[in-house]
């Protein structure tokens, strides 16, 4: 079990709330058992933990120390804090990605309006052509 060391309260009752525990003895401190199991909550809430009498090195904890479910939430917090890290950096992938498909789409629909450009005026110059053929047959034919 470790031993910390308090300055009690002047009714020597309690740990004085305007110190903070120490692990090594010096004038004016008394000396208290605490279970490893219970070194979270007592570093925590010192103040609020009873001597169990004069010269006892044991103290009793308060039944209405807060829960200790701090660790665990922000514990919690940094898990989401790592998953929207992650999510962000999977969003500028995609951003990215969806650039350079928009910037793909783009160029293919700029591709296919030269094509067709181009489509019609050999269209056009075919057109051209059978007309001035149609117009020799029919000259021969006459």
């Amino acid at each position: 079990m470790p031993i910390y060391y308090v300055k009690p309260d002047s009714d020597n009752k309690f740990p004085d709330k305007d110190t903070t525990p120490v692990l090594e003895p010096a004038d004016d401190l008394r000396a208290v058992n605490i279970p490893t199991t219970s070194i979270q909550y007592f570093l925590r809430y010192w103040w609020m933990y009873a001597f169990k009498g004069d010269g006892s090195q044991e103290v009793t904890a308060p039944g209405n120390l807060p829960n200790l479910d701090i660790d665990y939430l922000q514990g919690l917090i940094d898990k989401q804090d790592d998953q929207i890290n992650q999510q962000t950096t999977t969003i500028k992938g995609l951003q990215t990605a969806l650039g350079s498909a928009t910037k793909a789409q783009v160029e293919a629909q700029q591709q296919f309006v030269t094509t067709q450009e181009q489509f019609q005026k050999q269209f056009v110059s075919l057109s051209q052509q059978i007309v001035a053929v149609q117009k020799q047959i029919a000259a021969k034919a006459e």
